[in-house]
């Protein structure tokens, strides 16, 4: 559950062609549902400023099941301009009648980061810079129950073994005795609570998604920290037109006392919070809704318009309290790569408090 989870997805196109691979051993109608995407890549947001890479993302159905969604692939490599350098693969495989859902995310990054202290209140000019280097590991197995409902189990496994910051005393790390500062390991089980009626993956036009997830890192699975993270995530799709959707979601993450700071509850990312520097606002516990209308334009292109409130906090109980909320609003450009799969490429400016954050990505915010 850490920050740099959605590291693969901040993809874009920039040559204008795709290249399509096809296994020769497939049988024809196997050769339709199997397409090898291969492109290079720019990344922009506020954590990168601006990186350069490549990336491929595979879309496959091992089985020809009408009723279950493509599978995909993605993997990516990026260097940026503040010298961050990335490798990443993210993977989900749909089973029959989608019975099963296995979802994996691997990762490796050198990550010169930002902090501010821990608080719904930290000033801008508490900002201090650090780095770290860590891999990550992050497999995830649901099992249909009946109608749209899962149950699944998680295992997570991060290894920060290099952790640097000013460590002459007078470095936020150090006064507000931040845990995890000298990097570490986690490691830790969970289980997943899911209700999925979405009509597709990649951009939803209805439908209903609620999961709630609750992980256990303990010294017994391997863990230099015993903490907890729980998450509620919710998201309503509403089709206003064939093409125009409202879409809405609450997000709540709430972290135990001895949580690393890279595990923490933060605002600021390339889905929620859009404007903020990941990362920008972090405690034991998140709180954000927003709201985003997707509208067509002409053929492949499309616009969204989306706004937010959210807010951190040293309990669920605090960050609940309604002052000093965070705002958050933009605009985005739509434009379908693969239009039958509704895959888009979408490019965001979201607007915060004292704050600004271009997102280049492919696939909706959520």
């Amino acid at each position: 559950m850490t920050r740099l989870l959605s590291i693969p997805l901040l993809l874009i196109c920039v040559s204008g062609t795709f290249a399509q691979v096809e296994p020769g051993t497939l049988t024809p109608s196997a050769k339709k549902q199997k397409r090898l995407v291969l492109f290079p890549v720019l990344v922009k947001s506020p954590e990168y400023l601006w990186g350069a890479g490549v990336a491929g993302t595979y879309f496959f159905r091992l089985w020809q099941d009408s009723t279950t969604r493509t599978s995909n692939i993605k993997n990516v490599t990026f260097y940026t301009l503040r010298n961050q350098l990335v490798f990443a693969s993210d993977g989900t495989i749909y089973f029959p009648h989608e019975k099963f859902i296995l979802h994996i995310l691997a990762s490796f990054s050198h990550f010169p980061d930002r902090f501010w202290g821990i608080g719904n209140e930290t000033p801008s000019s508490n900002m201090e810079s650090y780095s770290i280097s860590q891999y990550n590991f992050y497999p995830r197995l649901l099992r249909r129950v009946f109608s749209d409902f899962y149950l699944g189990v998680t295992y997570e496994f991060q290894n920060v073994y290099d952790f640097t910051y000013n460590q002459d005393g007078t470095s936020l790390f150090d006064t507000q005795n931040v845990i995890g500062r000298y990097g570490g390991k986690i490691s830790g089980a969970g289980f997943l609570l899911t209700w999925d009626s979405r009509n597709n993956a990649f951009s939803s036009s209805k439908g209903l998604y609620v999961q709630y997830y609750s992980g256990f890192y303990r010294d017994t699975f391997g863990s230099d920290f015993n903490f907890t993270i729980r998450n509620l995530d919710i998201r309503k799709y509403f089709s206003l037109t064939r093409r125009t959707v409202l879409a809405f979601q609450l997000n709540l993450v709430n972290t135990t006392s001895g949580t690393p700071v890279r595990d923490l509850a933060s605002i600021g990312s390339s889905s929620y919070m859009r404007g903020y520097y990941d990362g920008r606002y972090a405690d034991h516990t998140m709180v954000a809704l927003q709201t985003e209308l997707r509208i067509p334009i002409y053929g492949r292109w499309g616009m969204t318009t989306f706004a937010g409130i959210g807010r951190v906090g040293s309990s669920l109980e605090n960050a609940l309290q309604f002052v000093n909320l965070k705002p958050s609003i933009g605009l985005g450009v739509r434009y379908a790569l693969r239009p039958r799969e509704k895959l888009n490429l979408r490019v965001d400016a979201g607007f915060g408090k004292d704050s600004q954050g271009t997102y280049i990505n492919i696939g909706e915010a959520f």
